[in-house]
């Protein structure tokens, strides 16, 4: 072979549009690459000034005097519900401490101690007794009679043969 043969491009190899596409590739990759930095270095910018404002308006003197009056008044509201649930129940201890509801419980205790012992009382046992007797004789009274037809239904009655005759008028 020649050396002009060596030194001449193949005509089957596409006179160079391979290493052209090969160069074209990489100047695209080169360039997304420059892209996707641009992107995040954005992005990071974009994220430190949101966090900059957010711990700006968080150390703002109007939202510090928000927080401390919602606190003042959290307080205030925990107050007074613990003054006001404190002054309930005194109210209810001296309430039932009071003469009128020692006196009236003690007339509840008393009216059932009667009541204890008059159903107690001999008299009354004497009065249930009469009137559970009684109901038991009117109760047997009553359902006896029908007792005793559905009892007598089991016996089985006399079967008389009446005759047939014809007599014409």
């Amino acid at each position: 072979m020649a050396a002009e043969d060596i030194n001449k491009p193949d005509q089957n190899a596409g006179d160079g549009e391979f290493a052209n596409l090969i160069g074209n590739v990489g100047i695209l990759l080169d360039s997304t690459i420059e892209s996707v930095q641009g992107m995040i270095n954005s992005v990071s910018s974009v994220t430190g000034q949101l966090i900059e404002g957010v711990n700006s308006t968080i150390k703002s003197e109007p939202l510090q005097e928000i927080i401390q009056n919602v606190n003042s008044v959290s307080g205030q509201l925990i107050e007074g519900v613990n003054t006001v649930s404190g002054q309930l129940f005194e109210g209810v201890n001296a309430t039932i401490n009071s003469q009128q509801v020692q006196e009236f419980g003690k007339m509840l205790k008393n009216l059932l101690d009667n009541l204890n012992s008059t159903v107690s009382s001999g008299q009354v046992q004497n009065l249930f007794s009469n009137v559970s007797f009684g109901l038991g004789q009117l109760v047997n009274t009553v359902f006896s009679p029908v007792m005793g037809a559905c009892h007598d239904e089991n016996h089985k009655k006399e079967v008389k043969q009446i005759t047939f005759c014809c007599h014409t008028p």
